[in-house]
């Protein structure tokens, strides 16, 4: 009985969340591809240390996404400030597991307003009016021992 009952509950919350959720595109290309791009954006230094990973900033930029996977109409209530890095010693894109933690390693330099999302490094912004006025941005990246290099993201022109 109890399996039936989990069973039930996890197929009603996959239901809930459903497969028609859009999210974030993934890179600048997809992002430009599908009309989602507002801006690109040069990080002051290339590589950063997250806890003990060393990481390349690979690309950083601003989107939108899409309201669902049936709705094709951009999403314009809130826009992403997303940063795509790559491990450099393993070639892999995004945080190593031992890296995640990002409330520890990651200074977003902001209150709730970043996390991890197709991992690539984001922070949301619910005030639309700043997506054309959003010239740098900074984030914070901290080694092991919490020292915090800060790295500004500055609008490409």
């Amino acid at each position: 009985m109890k399996k039936l009952f989990l069973i039930s509950l996890f197929l009603t919350l996959f239901a809930c969340v459903g497969s028609d959720t859009e999210f974030l595109p993934q890179n600048v290309s997809e992002s430009k591809s599908r009309k989602l791009l507002i801006k690109e954006y040069s990080p002051t230094e290339n590589k950063v240390v997250i806890n003990q990973g060393e990481y390349e900033i690979v690309e950083a930029y601003t989107t939108f996404k899409f309201n669902s996977k049936n709705d094709q109409t951009i999403n314009k209530s809130f826009f992403a400030f997303s940063v795509r890095i790559k491990n450099l010693k393993t070639g892999e894109i995004g945080l190593s597991p031992e890296d995640s933690d990002h409330s520890q390693f990651l200074n977003f330099h902001c209150d709730f307003c970043g996390g991890i999302n197709n991992d690539n490094l984001v922070l949301y912004y619910d005030d639309i009016s700043k997506r054309e006025s959003l010239d740098s941005i900074k984030i914070g990246f901290k080694d092991r021992n919490k020292n915090e290099k800060v790295v500004y993201f500055v609008q490409k022109k």
